[in-house]
């Protein structure tokens, strides 16, 4: 291929158009595989599992879900001095105490970024590394995420006053976002 200095205004314009092409092409294999990863976490029986505690009288049904996961969540699994953080909706690796040795992946669009807020693409060898990281910790999320079932069951860790709290930071937390939103909207 020319080099940019040598193409004409048209060459440059294909170049640039196939150039997005494939960069949505990746983001795309990024999205799957990040869903693919989630999936593999959050199988049938860890939302069965997740499913069978019983909140009645003490959250509305929608809630349900969100008040668990506030309790069990994050779960913290070791293997190597490796810090790994399991929320719902990402992972993240300390391989170190250094900034540029943490990560972040989203499950939402399979992004990685490092402590540094620099994003891996999928070509990319540190990409592949921290996400084949995570894979390899799947079956150690999978049974934390039981163990801290159990142990909220049998240990009576789940109590009303810890519902409470939970529905209290959700009314400060409304109330702090009605705030935000009409800063917001003074500026509009």
């Amino acid at each position: 291929m020319k080099k940019d200095e040598e193409m004409g205004p048209i060459d440059k314009l294909f170049n640039s158009i196939d150039n997005l092409l494939s960069d949505e092409k990746e983001q795309k294999l990024r999205i799957k595989l990040g869903k693919e990863i989630r999936k593999c976490i959050f199988t049938g029986e860890i939302v069965d599992r997740l499913n069978e505690y019983d909140f009645s009288g003490l959250v509305e049904e929608e809630e349900k879900s969100m008040v668990l996961f506030s309790m069990i969540f994050p779960v913290f699994v070791e293997k190597n001095e490796v810090i790994f953080r399991l929320y719902k909706h990402k992972v993240e690796v300390d391989l170190s105490s250094e900034m540029s040795d943490r990560y972040i992946y989203m499950f939402s669009d399979g992004r990685l970024t490092s402590g540094l807020f620099q994003c891996f693409k999928l070509y990319d060898d540190e990409y592949v590394y921290g996400v084949k990281k995570i894979i390899d910790m799947i079956p150690s999320f999978k049974g934390t995420i039981i163990e801290a079932l159990v142990n909220l069951n049998n240990n009576g860790d789940f109590d009303k006053e810890e519902i409470r709290n939970i529905k209290e930071r959700e009314i400060v937390g409304k109330n702090n976002f009605n705030k935000l939103i009409e800063s917001l909207n003074k500026i509009k």
